[in-house]
């Protein structure tokens, strides 16, 4: 390697890393290019003196000790931006290249203006290297007859992580590909390669040397594993981060070389500062509260039931499964644990997945008044879905979060800083993310900065809610979201009511356990770590088990399981006598019609008015779906809105959205049949809130709940929905045999443990039809499929997608994706409108894109089939063009079918033929 010495300044020196555009005149053209991969590495320097769970987790990947860990973290992230030591790079920008070095400048080239542009400066780190260091790595005797080694997969697995910090960490075919060959003069390539080395030897007096190590060491090798989920991912998402914030506006730029590596070390000393700065700002360094009690999340009242097992439970990184009554307080639970696990350094921050945007929209609430409790700095709260950009809460939260102006600080305890909030990469990096679980899985899903997603869960206690309502793709992805925060040192808290033995044995194999049926007391928390399994229940604390909880039943048969007018009217008069109701339906074709012949009556009755009935699904524009959601929660919830608002009774017409998470609360629930665990889940909204609604309606002071089931055995549109009909037969028998005719009652907690796992037993109940034993058959073949196609995706080799809505709801779900649809009118001149109004041709690129959004209605892909709808255009929307009527309806004709819209039912579509979900 090229000696540096005093006399003459090192050929590093005579790049550029970062350069300006040629409207910003102020300060320094350019960043040089050494400059710039020391601001990162001053960033991660930093943020591992500030993270005890950071540094813990690469002490741990490594196996040496914190300096040397430390030493190689540092030395390999400064190495980041290997590839920009090429002339296609530097010529990207070539009046810098040129002020920067223009006696290189002055060789003639054949370089061409595709070849710059093409040229990936990330994966081409991987290539230089290899050949720079050849004659170490290779055991033949041309210079491109390599023989991959122990000592070359040790290198690489450090270097391809770091070189993949624009999306994309290169595979081993990079290491020898062509196309990243420079053919140029010998001089210019040897400049460039003396650069490198000298590069690399001013990197090791930096950082190795401190620590004992020279670059004639080999560093540990970083493990991959058959999911390609390794620790690697960490150190790619660290990187990443880094870089991004090296990146800032914070660093200036600056051009003029460090005479000596003395002078540089200096340099570098004072860019730390800046870092400390950077990192604080941009909001992802945590100040942990001392754990106190569960109390405190409690605000002051006692824990019950499982939230007194907290103390209890091991104080180290695992998997937790928390099966516990709906209501039970099992996210109290989760979050006192993960508490626990934040103070004692074992983690950086929380996120919290859930099954759909209603419930993560209401848990942002509720973490926004937790987050003070667990944080002493300003809490950086992050909400993410495809549409959390909309959701008034977190745009509250973002306005909180400004910076300084001449009144000085604007203070705002829990934030979400801009940084955090720009990209939805950024999701898991703040103190506590919210999210759709479908987040989750992107961070094992082939899109681009997939492991920033993965640094983030690994650095967090990841929490899943509602872990029982996913689908075996779902659970494909989940294993491998597991094995990943297993394998980076982290922890999950996965929460149900209960799970079926054959669920929990997938769980525990994900985290590296075998599941073992030792404790079926209920409810219970398992804890897996290391190969082990330890449970912890209530048993010697029978003041804290759950006391029983009776519903009673009522089972009425009707076809199609659609009730007639008679008892559309029990509703409503129950409605009259203030009770609050609930009607839940599998179908949203189902919930519109029913709401629309309940709307019927209330025209006949002299005491209703309509906006005691409210109808609530997910095909509505945005805007009114919000609309809706926030009535729900203000009519049904814990802080009724106004607080009056329950004096009068009122009636809910809903489908699934209401049966995860939503804390509501209902004097009588209907539903139609639905598989058990779902069942119990819509259950669990009867009486509620005890303490909040002390008193009940006249014949409503005991819960009921009733069941809405086929006239005949066939389970039609709702056997599609659900995969399969031997849940819903299942289900049905054991209502119909859970007492006496007279006496129809079911009871909990002892129902969870039995029905469901009766529901769910692979074995073959000796009485069931034919028809059902062939819809199980072909479900079990379509989830052996899915789980399949799950590990297909993650293992793949695709080139990585973007990170944007339309990819995330691919790769996360299976089968047939919901049709974006776009309803449109023409005003009065003509112009064409979305449905809130606002005219499209008058809207800006950026305009137009949030309208999209705003505006469209997701509706199943069966009713694009024989061009049923319009054709989608090039970005797969579907303009619908419907005309305006009174009262805010909208109509539309296509193909033979009408289709109608209206702020309170949402898209119906009328089919002449027959009336499909």
């Amino acid at each position: 390697m090229a000696e540096e010495t005093n006399k003459e300044i090192p050929l590093y020196y005579r790049y550029w890393g970062k350069a300006k555009p040629e409207t910003d005149s102020g300060g320094p053209a350019y960043h040089l290019l050494p400059y710039h991969c020391l601001d990162v590495a001053a960033v991660a320097n930093i943020w591992l003196n500030r993270s005890y769970d950071i540094k813990r987790c690469f002490t741990d990947i490594t196996g040496l000790d914190e300096e040397k860990s430390r030493a190689w973290l540092l030395f390999f992230i400064a190495l980041h931006d290997y590839g920009k030591f090429d002339l296609r790079f530097q010529r990207k920008a070539r009046e810098a290249w040129e002020n920067v070095n223009a006696e290189l400048n002055a060789i003639p080239t054949q370089l061409t203006g595709q070849a710059i542009k093409e040229y990936n400066h990330g994966p081409a780190g991987l290539y230089w290297f290899y050949r720079d260091q050849h004659p170490r790595f290779s055991s033949g005797d041309g210079d491109f007859y390599f023989d991959d080694n122990d000592e070359w997969l040790a290198w690489s697995s450090w270097l391809a992580p770091v070189v993949g910090h624009h999306g994309i960490v290169p595979g081993e075919h990079e290491k020898d590909a062509p196309k990243y060959s420079l053919f140029a003069s010998e001089t210019l390539l040897d400049t460039f390669k003396q650069a490198r080395l000298q590069w690399l030897q001013a990197l090791e007096r930096l950082f190795l040397v401190p620590a004992g190590l020279t670059l004639a060491d080999t560093p540990p090798l970083l493990e991959q594993t058959k999911n390609k989920q390794s620790p690697a991912t960490m150190l790619a998402g660290f990187c990443s981060v880094a870089d991004w914030l090296g990146s800032c506006d914070w660093f200036p730029y600056d051009d003029q070389p460090c005479p000596d590596l003395e002078k540089l070390t200096q340099w570098y000393e004072q860019r730390l500062e800046i870092a400390g700065t950077v990192l604080r700002e941009a909001g992802v360094i945590s100040q942990i509260h001392p754990y106190q009690s569960i109390d405190v999340l409690l605000n002051g009242n006692s824990p019950r039931q499982v939230q007194c097992l907290i103390e209890h439970l091991p104080k180290t990184p695992g998997m937790t499964l928390i099966e516990a009554s709906t209501g039970s307080g099992k996210t109290e639970t989760a979050l006192a644990y993960a508490w626990q696990l934040l103070a004692l350094g074992l983690a950086d921050s929380i996120v919290f997945a859930l099954p759909t945007q209603a419930t993560a929209n209401a848990m942002l609430s509720r973490l926004e008044k937790v987050a003070p409790l667990l944080f002493a700095n300003q809490t950086n709260v992050v909400l993410a879905h495809g549409r959390a950009k909309y959701q008034q809460d977190f745009i509250d939260l973002k306005q909180a979060c400004r910076p300084q102006t001449a009144q000085g600080n604007e203070e705002a305890w829990v934030q979400c800083g801009n940084w955090l909030a720009q990209s939805r990469k950024r999701v898991f990096l703040g103190q506590i993310g919210v999210c759709t679980v479908d987040q989750v899985f992107v961070s094992v899903l082939p899109v681009k900065h997939k492991f920033v997603r993965g640094f983030g869960l690994g650095r967090s206690v990841l929490i899943i809610d509602e872990v029982h309502a996913y689908d075996s793709y779902m659970y494909g992805l989940m294993d491998a979201v597991l094995e990943q925060q297993r394998l980076a040192g982290g922890s999950a808290i996965l929460l149900s009511a209960t799970l079926p033995s054959g669920q929990k044995r997938q769980l525990a194999a994900a985290w590296a356990c075998q599941y073992e049926v030792v404790n079926q007391t209920y409810p219970i928390i398992s804890h897996y770590s290391a190969g082990q399994v330890e449970t912890f229940d209530l048993m010697e604390m029978p003041e804290q088990q759950p006391k029983p909880v009776t519903i009673g039943l009522e089972l009425i048969k009707y076809p199609e399981l659609l009730p007639d007018a008679s008892f559309l009217q029990r509703l409503l008069d129950a409605v009259e006598q203030g009770a609050q109701v609930c009607l839940v339906c599998n179908l949203v074709a189902d919930a519109q019609q029913l709401y629309q012949r309940c709307q019927a009556l209330i025209e006949q009755s002299a005491t209703l008015t309509a906006e005691q009935c409210l109808l609530f699904h997910s095909r509505f524009i945005f805007g009114h779906r919000q609309d809706k959601e926030r009535k729900v929660l203000d009519w049904f919830g814990p802080e009724p809105h106004p607080e009056n608002i329950r004096n009068q009774g009122h009636l809910l017409i809903a489908t699934q959205v209401v049966e995860q998470s939503l804390d509501l609360d209902f004097d009588w629930l209907v539903t139609q049949l639905c598989p058990a665990d779902l069942l119990f889940q819509r259950m669990g909204r009867l009486h509620r809130h005890v303490k909040n609604r002390p008193s009940r309606p006249k014949f409503f002071a005991n819960p009921i709940c009733t069941v809405l089931l086929p006239a005949e055995p066939d389970y039609a549109l709702h056997e599609v929905i659900y995969g399969n009909s031997r849940v819903l037969w299942r289900t049905q028998r054991l209502l119909e045999t859970t007492g006496g005719n007279e006496d129809l009652k079911i009871t909990f907690p002892t129902a969870y443990r039995d029905w469901i796992e009766k529901v769910y037993d692979e074995n073959t109940w000796p009485d069931e039809p034919e028809s059902v034993l062939k819809s199980y058959d072909a479900y079990d073949k379509e989830r052996y499929t899915s789980k399949m196609l799950a590990k297909q995706l993650i293992n793949s080799s695709m080139h990585e997608l973007s990170d944007n809505d339309a990819n995330v709801s691919v790769l996360t779900r299976d089968g047939d994706m919901s049709l974006n649809v776009i309803p449109v009118y023409l005003d009065p001149q003509g112009r064409q409108c979305l449905l809130n109004g606002k005219m499209i041709d008058e809207m800006d690129e950026s305009q137009r894109s949030e309208a999209i959004n705003l505006n469209s209605v997701a509706v199943p892909s069966s009713w694009g089939k024989h061009d049923r709808l319009p054709k989608p255009d090039q970005e797969g929307l579907i303009w619908l063009s419907m005309q305006r009527q009174e009262n805010d309806q909208f109509i539309a004709k296509h193909y033979n079918d009408t289709y109608l819209y209206h702020p309170d039912t949402g898209l119906i579509r009328i089919d002449p033929i027959e009336e499909n979900a």
